[in-house]
């Protein structure tokens, strides 16, 4: 008799952290999951600045985003940073042209119609973000007339790319306003990323290197 009762009791409670955790799941994904992607986005009210610093990655939506910034007049200077381009000196001995992702951004820019000087290379042969943002840093200790800097990047991107520009800047004796602008031609569906499994990708991606950056790159940008 006593088994029986504690049977039924042990059910019971079974039954009952069932019915809390299926609860759990489906406020999660009603109300957490689907602002996963949107919390990646970081798009500020941009002021007229110094520079507008396009971070490499994919092409032309994010030169498109600063060239509009450009003609919009928020500033009068687009800045890039030579990324890394794999066998690029075997590439070139061998007579290949090689065009990588920051030349091909300059030479659109010039299409759009940004003059030629305006649009500035920065040699770094940066492999991440936060190469990206020591090679800016590095910029404005040796230019230190800039106060203000737009961030030009894709969507998902566009969180951690501020965080780390904020840290990697904030070793500098003078206070660097940072705004981020996200590239509105970035086709990424940040309502509905669960839905495409390139934005999937992303996102998960987005989060894994931001807990990277949290308990370990950021102590790196000191």
């Amino acid at each position: 008799m006593r088994m029986k009762r504690y049977n039924k009791f042990t059910g019971k409670k079974i039954l009952s952290v069932l019915v809390i955790l299926l609860a759990f799941f489906i406020l999660l994904g009603i109300f957490i999951v689907p602002n996963l992607g949107q919390w990646l986005v970081v798009n500020d009210e941009v002021k007229e600045s110094d520079i507008i610093v396009v971070l490499m990655g994919s092409v032309y939506d994010r030169i498109l985003e600063a060239v509009d910034l450009y003609d919009e007049g928020y500033s009068d200077r687009i800045v890039l940073i030579n990324s890394y381009i794999t066998a690029k000196d075997i590439s070139i001995n061998r007579g290949i042209k090689v065009y990588g992702n920051t030349l091909l951004s300059k030479m659109a820019a010039i299409d759009l119609g940004i003059p030629e000087e305006e649009v500035l290379i920065l040699e770094g042969n940066s492999r991440s973000t936060q190469d990206e943002a020591l090679t800016i840093r590095e910029y404005i200790r040796n230019n230190r007339e800039i106060e203000s800097i737009i961030l030009v990047t894709s969507k998902y991107h566009s969180r951690r790319a501020k965080q780390i520009f904020k840290k990697a800047l904030s070793v500098l004796d003078q206070e660097i306003d940072i705004y981020s602008s996200p590239s509105k031609y970035d086709p990424s569906k940040v309502n509905q990323w669960w839905k495409d499994r390139e934005d999937i990708e992303w996102v998960v991606l987005e989060y894994l290197k931001l807990a990277n950056f949290y308990f370990y790159e950021q102590f790196l940008l000191d």
